[in-house]
């Protein structure tokens, strides 16, 4: 088998090679990214809609909650009071003090909210970013 002269490798120095076509390759290379990045983009976007979609559902539910149980304390309030008026208590009486009762229970709640929130604000990444005291 005898190879042909058309049948021989082209040599990296052969000047009969048409140089690449580097421009093609970066204007395909750009419409690529530019692509990528505009799927990426319309991926944010929908999964932003999605998201805000459903928190605001959330929202509404957590609303919707929080009236039925404020509606439901009132009515165990309200039986409270009357157990209360049926022992013997004064009916003004009962409901002052459930009222207070309310209203310390409130305070508590405010209180525990208020050492709790003391813990926030990331406490070790701020002692982490403060400058370190001058050493001796």
């Amino acid at each position: 088998m005898s190879l042909q002269e058309d049948d021989r490798p082209v040599a990296a120095s052969d000047t009969s090679a048409p140089p690449p076509d580097l421009v093609g390759h970066a204007a395909s290379l750009a419409r690529e990214v530019c692509g990528l990045v505009h799927d990426h983009l319309e991926l944010a976007t929908l999964e932003s809609r999605l998201f805000i979609g459903r928190v605001l559902w959330m929202a509404s539910i957590a609303v919707f909650s929080a009236l039925v149980l404020a509606s439901a304390w009132l009515v165990l309030t309200g039986a409270a009071v009357l157990v209360l008026i049926s022992v013997g208590v004064a009916p003004a009486m009962a409901m002052t003090l459930l009222a207070a009762t309310n209203v310390l229970l409130a305070l508590v709640g405010w209180l525990l909210l208020r050492r709790t929130s003391a813990r926030l604000g990331w406490p070790a990444t701020q002692r982490k970013l403060r400058p370190l005291a001058a050493c001796p």
